[in-house]
């Protein structure tokens, strides 16, 4: 399957994405996102100027331009939109949760394709969920008459987007397992992500398939040094689990994509039907699981 990926301008700004493509196998889709929120929480500032410098140096090898987005001001927002064109770029407009019902009327009835954010820590939790989901679904009828798709940002949560037919979403979360002792499967008959505790055995005995499947020996999984730093293998380990979870999420995209089959909207680089599942990577060493993902990293 195709690699998918998000980087972020703020993580990546001195990234060789061609390099990059050429690790991961060639067969790579790269979303291309400002980091702009990440940047906020850290203190730090995007220059749109470089940012879109940036976005035309790798123009050839991006799928998507996400805008330099401003949560809380969608005027600010339109006028970096309007900027980045100004400079060559095609960016992906962004409507977040709270902004003006008018703004998103106005983006559809010009824009085949948006991006909807500020949605990552209402997507957690099921009481959070009700009214993110109420939101949702009013951005989706809003969208219908104009044929318009969506992206979510760290939007994976599969109670929602099985509901709900983005084109794409993207999430860090397949990184998470392995802080905190998981092995993340997808489970395609129940369509859901199964979370099981390596090195337990009641855990792992039931879903040994499903762990052989993402590329993962249960056995070794129950051993008591399995994923133990300072052993040999930690390193090896260490990322064949990030692949098995990212393995989950190319899974659920295969699985999304025959439930939903959204049209694609226009691109400049042709493009397939989705939902279409992007893997967000900050740390250059997050992006080593992903090289397990081809047929030539495998082992």
């Amino acid at each position: 399957m195709t690699v998918r990926v998000l980087v972020s301008y703020h993580y990546h700004r001195d990234t060789d994405l061609a390099a990059l493509v050429a690790e991961l196998g060639g067969d790579v889709d790269l979303f291309a996102d400002s980091g702009a929120y990440s940047a906020a929480t850290t203190g730090a500032a995007i220059s749109l100027p470089d940012y879109a410098a940036w976005l035309r140096q790798w123009a050839p090898l991006l799928t998507v331009q996400a805008a330099l987005d401003v949560i809380g001001d969608h005027e600010a927002t339109a006028r970096n939109v309007d900027r980045l064109r100004d400079a060559g770029c095609d960016p992906l407009p962004v409507f977040h949760v709270g902004e003006p019902w008018p703004v998103l009327e106005a983006l559809c009835a010009t824009n085949r394709y948006i991006a909807l954010g500020g949605m990552a820590l209402l997507a957690v939790g099921q009481a959070k969920q009700r009214p993110l989901m109420a939101w949702l679904v009013r951005c989706f009828r809003t969208a219908v008459p104009y044929g318009t798709v969506f992206h979510g940002f760290g939007m994976t949560s599969p109670a929602l987007i099985r509901s709900l037919p983005f084109y794409s979403v993207d999430s860090s979360s397949y990184l998470m397992g392995r802080r905190f002792g998981l092995a993340y499967l997808w489970d395609d008959p129940a369509g859901k992500i199964r979370s099981v505790f390596f090195r337990n055995p009641a855990e792992v005995r039931p879903y040994a398939d499903l762990l052989r499947r993402h590329g993962l020996d249960p056995a070794r999984t129950i051993a008591p040094d399995y994923l133990r730093a300072g052993t040999p293998g930690f390193t090896r380990e260490r990322a064949e689990l990030g692949a098995a979870s990212a393995r989950a999420y190319q899974f659920m995209e295969r699985h999304l994509t025959a439930r939903h089959r959204v049209p694609a909207p226009p691109l400049p680089r042709a493009d397939t039907e989705g939902t279409k599942v992007y893997l967000a990577a900050s740390a250059r060493e997050d992006f080593v699981p992903l090289t397990l993902l081809t047929p030539a990293g495998r082992p």
